[in-house]
This record gives C-alpha cells, structure tokens and sequence, in this order.
C-alpha cells in the first residue's frame, strides 16, 4: 500500500493519488463484501450440507453454489458500473 508521499516506487498502490474519500470507502466495503461471498461459497457445506430441500429443480447445496455466484456477479457489475461512472468524470474513456 501506498502512503501517499510519491517518492518510493515501491509497494502496491490500491487507490490513484487524489482519491476521494468516499470512492475509497465505497471500494473497500465492496472488497470485503466479495472476499465474504467467496469465502461463503468456499464453506458452503457446513451450513448448506443436505440434498434435501430442493430449490428450483436442485438440491439446496447446488442452489447455494448457484445463488452465490449470481451474488457476486451482481456485485462486481454494480462494481464495474460505479467505476467506469467515475472514469467518465475524470474525462476517461
């Protein structure tokens, strides 16, 4: 991470320089919530560990796998939406 001086080219730097602080906050939160959806879907099986019920033709462990990925999906097009809005203001492409 970067600590905004500019001299050290190294670490890794998340945020451009002149970032606002609500853009900052907005990205993080929607980091944490997609690192929450994977780690979900990861250890879906002690909590969706049954073939029964069935959930639109699948058993609820499928379903599961299923609903998370249509989460993160939308996640990460509101994510891309809200940042190519942002490129437009700056007067990227």
């Amino acid at each position: 991470m970067s600590n905004g001086t500019g001299t050290s080219g190294y670490g890794i730097t998340i945020f451009k320089p002149g970032t606002p602080s609500g853009v900052r906050t907005r990205g993080i939160i929607f980091f944490v919530i997609l690192c929450i959806l994977m780690l979900m879907e990861a250890f879906y099986f002690l909590f969706a560990n049954s073939a029964k019920p069935f959930v639109l033709g699948m058993p609820f462990g499928m379903f599961f796998i299923v609903l998370i990925i249509a989460i993160e999906f939308v996640v990460l097009l509101i994510l891309y939406f809200l940042e190519s809005k942002g490129m437009q203001g700056e007067g990227g492409v």
